[in-house]
């Protein structure tokens, strides 16, 4: 049963069994006492009401709805309880597990305080003995007890269930900021790259069209080329947000046209591959290829490098994407990038990790590991 579920049943058998209690008092009297027959009549409907109509209003409405509600039925269980000299005791139990449920332990001791208070100034009016006031002002304390314990665990199970609802309005809410971030993980991953590819493309084709159209006229169908390569890697995307899943190209077709695309830009590149290949996890192979495509985006970009290695190492218990450039490198760590921040939130989630090495004129070279 459902936490939803539970609430909604809690409710209508509280009043219900409230009902029962007061039906059950009041009865009693109404049937054994036939003088008092039409004031306890009334009595007892008007206690009827309030105490599970009143209660299914308050309830919802917090702590001064509550409070209202409990201190008009204590008018009236005093009332009661006066004039059936303290026969009708059973209807202060509610008056003592409510407290300790919406306030605690001291509420429901002084609830019980006040009506063990109430009984013995009763008694004593009365003329009871000094015994007789012991005896029936006491007789209802180990009920009161069990109330108080039993309310203390009620209260302590909807403060729980209380808890668990902030926790997965938390969970919901870190669940969407995560999904955000693929999201934009994946656009700066894909379609960056593919925007990148085509803007040197184009600029190849404005520097030689005058001296060499033909080149010319080649990059540019290469950039026409790889924007159709980018909106299909874009159209994959929201394929994957509309049916949270899509067939993608092979791993090592898809790091092999990696590699051409770089070799089509005029730059030296190699792949090596170490170990025995074996398959991995979709979500290895996912971020592996993001991290080689971010790294062949940032050598297009900054690196004004000749030459660029890739590696990929499988290791025994793990496998590593190495990709170095021979670029001019940077004397400061690049860490601000969203492209590098991307590519350590994706690792991170696999247990893995990226490193960055580079330096002024000695390049630039990005591992990621992935343990499998």
């Amino acid at each position: 049963m459902t936490n939803e579920s539970i609430e909604r049943f809690a409710r209508p058998s509280t009043a219900l069994g409230m009902a029962v209690v007061v039906i059950s008092v009041f009865g009693w009297s109404v049937l054994m006492v036939p003088e008092t027959r039409v004031a306890m009549t009334l009595l007892g409907a008007a206690y009827l009401a309030i105490s599970t109509l009143g209660w299914l209003w308050a309830e919802p409405r917090g702590g001064r709805a509550i409070a209202l509600w409990l201190g008009v039925l204590l008018v009236l269980t005093a009332v009661t309880l006066y004039i059936t000299y303290l026969n009708a005791f059973l209807l202060a139990m509610p008056l003592i597990g409510f407290p300790a449920i919406y306030g605690g332990l001291r509420w429901g001791i002084a609830m019980t305080v006040f009506f063990l208070l109430f009984a013995i100034a009763c008694n004593v009016h009365w003329g009871a003995s000094a015994i007789d006031v012991y005896a029936r002002s006491t007789g209802f304390l180990p009920g009161a007890v069990f109330v108080v314990i039993t309310g203390l665990l009620i209260g302590r199970e909807r403060g729980a269930r209380a808890q668990i609802r902030r926790y997965a309005a938390q969970v919901e809410e870190l669940a969407t900021t995560r999904e955000r971030n693929r999201i934009a993980r994946d656009i700066h991953d894909s379609v960056g790259h593919y925007l990148t590819v085509v803007n040197v493309q184009i600029e190849a084709a404005r520097a030689i069209v005058a001296k060499d159209p033909a080149a010319s006229s080649e990059c540019l169908v290469r950039a026409q080329d790889f924007a159709k390569e980018g909106l299909s890697e874009l159209r994959r995307s929201v394929s994957m947000l509309r049916a949270g899943g899509v067939e993608q190209r092979p791993f090592g077709l898809a790091l092999a046209e990696l590699v051409e695309d770089s070799r089509a830009r005029g730059l030296e590149t190699a792949l090596v591959v170490e170990g025995t290949p074996r398959p991995l996890t979709p979500a290895v192979e996912f971020t592996l290829f993001r991290a080689a495509q971010e790294a062949f985006t940032n050598v297009t970009r900054h690196a004004s490098a000749t030459r660029v290695d890739c590696t990929l190492r499988y290791g025994a218990r793990d496998v590593t994407m190495r990709i170095a450039d021979d670029g001019v490198g940077t004397a400061s760590t690049p860490d601000g990038g969203f492209g590098l921040v991307g590519l350590r939130e994706r690792a991170q989630l696999l247990g893995g990790s990226v490193t960055v090495t580079t330096a002024a004129g000695k390049g630039f070279t990005l591992e990621v590991s992935v343990p499998t």
